[in-house]
């Protein structure tokens, strides 16, 4: 009996492998398509969704403005300085904020450090933009890219009231044997150096400075220099702030020429950043076409130097 029991449950564990094995069989042999197609399926759903949220993200304008890191020295003023409140301000910084509210793609970031900085960060590419009422000449030409002008300058010579000159300068030779105060490596100095090379039998006397120029304009004004060159806007911008007894004597365009061969000011920008440039150009033709670099030339200068495209 033992034995039968045995037998018929060994039979029957047998059949019920058997069984198993059937319906395992017939799983295993019907699921593959199943299992590729809902892999495909899940293959294409999940090639799919990172296109849509990129598109998405796009359509949303939720894409990471590009820093832009902007360099300035903080002074000359009214162009660029830090005012009693510890804020940086001035023409310059007015209108490169103004242009780059254009430009939501970015965010201008404006460091103040030593001018001479600003340069050795632009050649690292540590700045994209210097902006400090740049004037464009060669040596810059060779290392920079520059934006379309920003402001329009003009020229004066400041004397002392009552000198005889001050009725005007229309040649290099009206300054000949006098004595005058200047910074070096501006354009105005290059151009004093230019004409004593030629002259110099009867040069103008150079005493360089990196005095501001409202000492220097103190300077002539107590009579230790007989002139200063500068920019016709800045000294009415001081004049009208501290009274200075001086009188700014007009230059002429020929020497006008001499001292910058292009009166603009500009935006300096590192190489490789074209794109950039030509950006910033779009922003800044609208902010002179819609009247906002006026009102900022009015509020610091009361004129318009905005240039003409």
């Amino acid at each position: 009996m033992k034995k039968n029991i045995a037998g018929k449950s060994i039979l029957g564990v047998l059949t019920a492998v058997a069984v198993l094995g059937a319906l395992t069989g017939c799983k295993s042999s019907t699921n593959p398509a199943a299992t590729k197609a809902a892999e495909e399926t899940t293959k294409t759903e999940s090639s799919e969704e990172p296109a849509t949220q990129e598109e998405s993200s796009e359509a949303a304008g939720t894409a990471e403005p590009v820093v832009i890191h902007a360099a300035t020295g903080g002074s000359p003023k009214p162009f660029t300085f830090v005012d009693s409140s510890n804020q940086l301000t001035g023409h310059n910084i007015e209108l490169i904020k103004a242009v780059f509210d254009r430009l939501p793609q970015y965010k201008l970031e404006i460091e103040v450090t030593d001018f001479t900085s600003i340069f050795a960060g632009l050649d690292s590419d540590r700045y994209q933009i210097g902006v400090n009422n740049f004037a464009k000449n060669e040596s810059r030409k060779e290392k920079y890219l520059f934006t379309d002008p920003i402001f329009a300058n003009e020229y004066v010579a400041i004397f002392a009231k009552n000198n005889e000159k001050a009725a005007g300068i229309e040649t290099w030779d009206d300054l000949a044997g006098l004595k005058t105060i200047s910074s070096a490596g501006i354009n105005i100095t290059t151009a004093l150096e230019n004409y004593n090379a030629a002259h110099s039998q009867n040069p103008i006397a150079i005493e360089y400075s990196d005095e501001d120029l409202v000492l220097q304009i103190q300077d002539v004004e107590a009579g230790k220099y007989d002139f200063v060159l500068m920019d016709k806007p800045m000294f009415e911008y001081y004049q009208k702030e501290f009274s200075f007894n001086v009188e700014g004597a007009s230059i002429s365009n020929t020497l006008s020429k001499d001292l910058m061969e292009e009166p603009f000011s500009y935006l300096i920008v590192s190489k490789g950043n074209e794109k950039l440039v030509e950006d910033i150009d779009k922003a800044l033709k609208e902010v002179i076409e819609d009247g906002t670099s006026k009102e900022i030339n009015l509020k610091w200068f009361g004129s318009d130097y905005s240039p003409s495209y």
